[in-house]
């Protein structure tokens, strides 16, 4: 894994160079990009881990990895263009039709990118075949939290399981099925369990980013809100009707000290984070029964961090 991130960079590079052949559309495509290179790159690491850990060799996966993270990129832009938010972000500063003509590039080249990977053909038909299955899962996952259409904790499940940990199960499942030529169950279950518990750290933390994107401001029904909401006693009922849109932002905004008590006493945050750590726990107990070598298991742990 040494040179991981050279590799990953060295793919992405060359297939935008190859196919973003207007100039304007590859230097703004390479400036998201290289964007996106200075995160954790999650998804691609845990395609090449899965690809060792299963007995895979060679530079090869390399491709499908940065596949993985054009396919994760352009979901990124399309969800920032829907959702509006994460403002300082570099396709943000562009206008509309030019991030989401790159957004649609990029979808495109990862397909792209996998389909001419040196893989045999029979296992590079099922690789495309689980991406293409797990994008079309994440728009109507996005749907419904574009809708806001969530009323239990069930639904909230749900819809992670299409977006956010269907993404990293494509990543994993892609790794080992490249490797094996099989599907792993065991894989997919694990990695949902990451999944989920990563979405759930992430909605906590948004819930009272109150600068950023707050997820009460903007009345987004996630686990930490639906648990609010559910808790509330009769005099906080106000906060239901913010929900419900019966209030405006105008008439509460000014409360929000009396929110973030509210948030406490109910307790909210612990509730959300014992759920998070249940699916956590999950996902270290299922990763440590499968039959793989220690190292390649600390590994996929230690990417949990």
């Amino acid at each position: 894994m040494e040179s991981f991130m050279q590799n990953i960079k060295q793919e992405l590079k060359d297939t935008l160079r190859a196919y973003f052949i207007v100039p304007h559309l590859y230097e703004q495509g390479m400036a998201c990009v290289e964007e996106k290179l200075r995160e954790s790159m999650l998804f691609s690491r845990m395609t090449v881990l899965h690809y060792r850990a299963f007995w895979g060799t060679g530079n090869e996966i390399y491709r499908p990895a940065a596949a993985i993270e054009l396919m994760i990129l352009s979901l990124d832009i399309i969800d920032d263009l829907q959702d509006k938010d994460n403002k300082a972000m570099l396709w943000n500063q562009l206008s509309p039709e030019i991030a989401l003509n790159i957004a649609l590039g990029l979808l495109t080249l990862s397909q792209q990118m996998l389909m001419t990977s040196d893989f045999a053909p029979d296992r590079l038909v099922a690789a495309v075949r689980l991406m293409n299955e797990q994008v079309l899962s994440a728009i109507n996952g996005q749907t419904t939290d574009l809708l806001n259409d969530i009323s239990s904790e069930e639904d909230y499940i749900q819809m992670v399981k299409q977006k956010s940990a269907g993404l990293l199960v494509t990543a994993c499942l892609i790794g080992t099925l490249l490797a094996t030529g099989e599907y792993n169950s065991e894989v997919r279950e694990y990695a949902e369990q990451l999944g989920i518990a990563a979405q759930i750290k992430n909605d906590i933390h948004d819930l009272v980013d109150w600068e950023n994107k707050s997820d009460f401001w903007n009345r987004k029904k996630t686990l930490p809100t639906l648990y609010l909401i559910h808790s509330l006693t009769e005099e906080q009922k106000w906060i239901s009707d913010y929900f419900e849109e019966r209030l405006s932002l105008e008439e509460v905004v000014h409360r929000r000290e009396e929110i973030q008590r509210i948030i406490e006493q109910s307790g909210t945050i612990l509730y959300t984070s014992v759920r998070m750590r249940t699916h956590y726990y999950n996902y270290l107990d299922l990763v440590e029964s499968m039959v793989i070598s220690a190292n390649w298991k600390k590994q996929i742990l230690a990417m949990a961090d």
